[in-house]
C-alpha cells in the first residue's frame, strides 16, 4: 500500500487513541493516589503523560489536515494546480516537514512547559561567580572582592549609581561567613554623588517555592545569621492597645530583621502566582529576597534588636 495511503490511517489511529488515553491517564493518576502513591509524584507523572499524549494528538491532527486538504482540493478539480499536485505527490515529505518545523518549536518551549504546566524543576545552571558586598562598601571594593564579573552600575540623573542584573550567582555578605548560593538577581544602589553602597536587594531563592518549603529555607538562613553573630530584631508593642491589635502578642515580625554593625538585613517574601478565590491558607508559590540598608536609616523606635527576637 502506498505510503501516502498508509500514513493518514496511522495518523487517524494515533489521534483517536491518544485523545482517549488523555482521559484514561487522568483516571490512572487518581487511582495511583488512592493506592498510596505520593500525590505530588502522581500529579507530575500524570501531567507528563497527558502532555505527551496531547503532542501525539496534535501532530496526528496536523498530518490529517494536510491529507484532508489534498483530498478536497483534488475533488473540486484542483488536482492539476502545481501546489496541490506537489503536495499530493509528496504528502509524506510535506507532513514530515511540518512535523519537523513544529517539533523544533516544541523542543524550544518544552523546558518552560515542563516547569509551568507540569511542575518539574528545571536545573538552573552553574553559578557565574560570587558577589561580595555589604552596606557601606564602595562599588569598586565590591568588584575587587567579587569573582562575579558585573557591569559598572548606571550613573543616574540624580548623581546616584544603580546596578541591576538577573543571573545565577552566589551572594556573600562581606566579612561574614553567611553565603546565599544560587541567588537569582541583585539590585545595588548608592546615594547621590557617592559610590558607597546604600541599598542591596538580593533574590536568594533559586526558584519559586510553596510556603512550607520557603519557611524551612528561611529558617536555615536565620540559623546561619544567628551563628555568625547577627542580632535578630522584632517590633515590640508600646501599649496594651497595641497588644490587643496584635491579637495578644507583645512582639511581631520575630526573626524578619537582622543587624550587624550598621547593616540591617530584612527578609521579604513575594508571591509569584495568582491568588485563587477561596484557596486554603499558605497556598501559592513564593520567592524570598533580602533587603539590606544602613541600620542608622531605620527610624522606627519599636524595632528592637535582642536575642529573644528569634529562637532556633
Amino acid at each position: 500500500m502506498p505510503a501516502s495511503k498508509t500514513l493518514p490511517k496511522l495518523e487517524a489511529i494515533a489521534a483517536v487513541g491518544s485523545f482517549a488515553l488523555i482521559f484514561v491517564a487522568g483516571l490512572v493518576g487518581r487511582m495511583a493516589i488512592r493506592a498510596g502513591m505520593d500525590e505530588k509524584t502522581a500529579g507530575v507523572l500524570t501531567r507528563c503523560g497527558i502532555l505527551l499524549l496531547f503532542f501525539i494528538f496534535g501532530f496526528s491532527c496536523i498530518g490529517l489536515m494536510i491529507h484532508v486538504f489534498i483530498v478536497l482540493q483534488t475533488r473540486i478539480g484542483n488536482a492539476a494546480v502545481p501546489m496541490v499536485r506537489f503536495m499530493a505527490d509528496h504528502e509524506t515529505g510535506v507532513t514530515v516537514a511540518a512535523w519537523s518545523f513544529l517539533g523544533l518549536g516544541t523542543i524550544i518551549a518544552l523546558p518552560f512547559m515542563l516547569q509551568d504546566m507540569v511542575g518539574l524543576k528545571m536545573p538552573l545552571g552553574r553559578s557565574r561567580g560570587v558577589l561580595v558586598a555589604d552596606i557601606g562598601m564602595t562599588i569598586d571594593e565590591a568588584r575587587t572582592r567579587s569573582t562575579l564579573k558585573f557591569d559598572e552600575p548606571r550613573h543616574m540623573g540624580d548623581g546616584s549609581w544603580l546596578g541591576v542584573r538577573d543571573l545565577v550567582f552566589d551572594f556573600q555578605i562581606a566579612n561574614s561567613a553567611v553565603q546565599f548560593p544560587q541567588s537569582r538577581y541583585y539590585w545595588m544602589e548608592t546615594d547621590k554623588n557617592d559610590r558607597h553602597i546604600k541599598v542591596l536587594n538580593i533574590g536568594i531563592t533559586p526558584r519559586k517555592m510553596p510556603m512550607p518549603e520557603l519557611l524551612a529555607f528561611q529558617h536555615k538562613l536565620q540559623t546561619a545569621l544567628f551563628a555568625d553573630g547577627w542580632m535578630p530584631g522584632h517590633y515590640v508593642a508600646g501599649s496594651e492597645e497595641t497588644v490587643r491589635m496584635w491579637g495578644g502578642k507583645r512582639t511581631i515580625e520575630d526573626g524578619r530583621f537582622w543587624a550587624r554593625g550598621n547593616t540591617l538585613l530584612i527578609f521579604e517574601k513575594n508571591r509569584m502566582d495568582e491568588e485563587k478565590r477561596d484557596e486554603p491558607p499558605g497556598s501559592g508559590e513564593y520567592i524570598l529576597y533580602i533587603h539590606m540598608k544602613p541600620k542608622s536609616d531605620e527610624k522606627n523606635k519599636r524595632l528592637v534588636f535582642e536575642r529573644s527576637a528569634w529562637e532556633n
